[in-house]
Parts: C-alpha cells; structure tokens; sequence
C-alpha cells in the first residue's frame, strides 16, 4: 500500500477522513468502508518518518503480521511448489521439506527465557507436538514472553532459492535434506539482508542444530525399519504387559513352557524400560501408567494394542532393536563388502523404508548407508 503514488494515499485519507472519494472521470462518491492495506515493516517507518502524512498516520492501526512459526504450516508453503509430484524426474526424500522449513523456523523464534527448553524443544511446542512436562499453557506463557517473535528471521523466499538452488546444482535422481542444508549454508555466506557477522553465525549455528535433529529422526526410522517385526513385537509387548500387570498387583505370571508361577521378570521389564530412559526410581510410576492406560481402554470398550501409547511403542521397538541389530552387520553396509544372507536383510530394510516412510530406493539406501556408519561407530542412543 505505502509504496503506491502519493496523490492515491491523499485518496485514501479523504476517504477515511471525509468518507468521500473523487475517482477520474466520474463524479465525487460517498464511501464507507473499512480501509485495509498491507506493507513491509521498512515501508511503514519511512510513513511514521514522513511529516507531510500527518494526518493518514494519525487514522492508522497498526497489525503486526509475523513470519509464520508453525512447523507444519511452513512446510505446506515448500510443498505447493517442491511437493511430490511437482518435480519432474525427481524424487524428493521424506524430511526434505519439514527440514528446511525447520531452520526458517528457528530463525524467527527467541530463545526461550525460562522452562529450561531448547529452541528445538520450543518449536516442537509450538507445532502442537507433546513433550513429557510441559502443557499448551507452557506454550502461552511461551509466547507471551516473547517481545518480537516472528517479526524478524529468514523469509520463505530465501529458503525457496535455496530449494530450487539445490535441485539445479546436484544431478542426482533425488533431493535430500543434506543437499538443501548445504545450500542454506552456501547462501548465507553471501545472504545480503543480513547485516552482521553476529546474526549469521547464530543461522550458521542453527544449521547444525538441525542437521543433529535430522540425524534423530532418521536413525529412530531406520531402527524401526529393523524391528518391524509385528509379529515379533507384538509377542514382545504381551509379555511385558503381562509382567507389568502382575508386578503392580503383586502377583506371578505363568512360564508358557513349564507352566509354573514365577515372580515377575524384573530383567525384561527394564530393558524395555531403560531404552526411553525411566529411571530406577521412576519404573513404579512408568508401569503404573501403563496399566491405567490400558484401564481406561478397557472402560471405553477399546483393545490395547502396544503401537497405542508413543512412549512404550518407542521403548518396545528400541528394545527389539537393539535385539535385532546385531542380525545386520552395519560395517557391512557402509563397505559394500555383504555376503548374501546379510544383503537379504539390508535389502527388507530397505523396502520397509519405501513401503513405510516413503523413501525411494536411492533415497532408502542413501539414509541407511549414513545412519549404518552412525550405528557403525557405536551412537546407538
């Protein structure tokens, strides 16, 4: 609006003002209307400098209108032009989007003050997302802390460059996120709306932050990919809902080979327990949880089932996991040197990565050759 012709904002205050408006060739007309315009925040102190506009300042209300700070929001403005489908003869890996929407993200958030959160901990908040302690009114109290959030950080246009950037510079059948991460990183250094080396080494950083985030989520699909079992995690579940259930009503449970009563088995129990890290001190509570869980299933007519609750669907797929890993000899994968049993369990994995996350097969076989040399040094956590 304010960088329109001056003679049309006088326009504008005599309709605000007089509720009248003289258009060209047609006679003066009265006019009632609710006057709404948009503008850049540059744009608008170049208004509040301008003495001659007086008058229109004065009849001004101002909105501020931040960047968006929704995860899922920003993603599904990428999506519309980088989605799947929209890119002839390329495959874009699952996370792609979520992650450079991720860092914009970041970049327009504050460092939350109190609560002892993460910034990344703070964006999860804000898409809705659950973290153990914290509640939606955390969030308000989030926000209202906040005296500029959202107003200032990287635009959706600078990461859209980045994007289409990325898929001109790698001749690759598939576009990943290391490859967007890499050209965020290129443009910052020549980034020209940022005007100290402060600012851009805090988006630097958050480059980082993100790429560590990625690097989670990937070996948490990769782990489940390799104990999608159903059959054996389904298996797995039971007998440690049976014990649970028979520990906190202080009762035995039954040996399914010999048939005797024996005391719960406390060995099982926390190595389920200790892959989401409840504490010694905290099992009570955890196992005392999870009965009440399946108590108020029950009471709405519901079968439990374990892929139900996230934390113990975590902690069962961790453990079978960590059963399971040993089957896939990840220094195989990374050297390329596989004997055929090995590579029949490389290539289910695979195709689970397809069936469930949607990866292709370059795509499938990048993401498990890079968390392989992860698992391979002995970052399992």
């Amino acid at each position: 609006m304010l960088k329109l012709d001056v003679a049309f904002l006088y326009d504008l205050l005599g309709a605000s003002q007089e509720h009248r408006i003289k258009p060209k060739k047609f006679a003066q007309t009265d006019i009632d209307e609710v006057i709404l315009g948009h503008t850049n925040e540059a744009e608008y102190k170049k208004l509040l400098a301008n003495e001659f506009m007086e008058a229109l300042r004065d009849r001004t209300i101002k909105i501020d209108i931040p960047y968006i700070t929704r995860l899922s929001e920003e993603t599904r403005i990428y999506a519309k032009s980088f989605g799947q489908g929209k890119l002839k003869g390329k495959h874009v890996a699952p996370h792609t989007l979520e992650i450079a929407a991720m860092w914009a993200v970041l970049t327009r958030l504050e460092d939350p003050k109190k609560h002892n959160l993460a910034i990344i901990q703070k964006l999860k908040l804000y898409d809705g997302r659950m973290i153990p302690g914290y509640t939606q009114d955390t969030v308000k109290e989030l926000r209202k802390d906040t005296r500029r959030e959202g107003m200032d950080g990287i635009s959706p246009r600078f990461v859209q460059d980045m994007l289409s950037n990325a898929l001109v510079r790698y001749d690759e059948p598939t576009l990943n996120p290391f490859m967007v991460m890499n050209e965020i990183e290129r443009g910052l250094k020549a980034h020209s709306l940022i005007t100290n080396d402060e600012q851009r080494k805090k988006y630097m950083d958050l480059i980082a932050v993100v790429r560590r985030e990625y690097e989670e989520i990937i070996k948490n699909e990769v782990q489940r990919a390799i104990s999608a079992d159903e059959s054996e995690i389904t298996k797995l579940a039971a007998n440690y809902v049976d014990n649970v259930r028979a520990y906190t009503l202080k009762e035995k449970v039954k040996n399914r080979f010999t048939g005797r009563d024996e005391e719960p088995d406390e060995r099982l129990m926390r190595s389920i327990e200790e892959k989401i890290d409840v504490a010694e001190s905290r099992k009570d509570d955890f196992r005392r949880e999870i009965m009440n869980f399946i108590g108020a299933l029950a009471l709405e007519g519901k079968k439990f089932q374990w892929s139900t609750n996230d934390r113990l669907r975590r902690a069962l797929e961790l453990k079978l996991f960590e059963d399971k890993k040993d089957t896939i000899k990840f220094t195989s994968v990374v050297s390329n040197v596989v004997d055929r049993e090995t590579q029949e369990k490389i290539d289910a994995v695979k195709t689970r990565l397809m069936r469930d996350f949607g990866y292709d097969e370059i795509s499938a076989q990048n993401v498990l050759e890079y968390v392989s040399s992860i698992f391979a040094r002995g970052d399992l956590k």
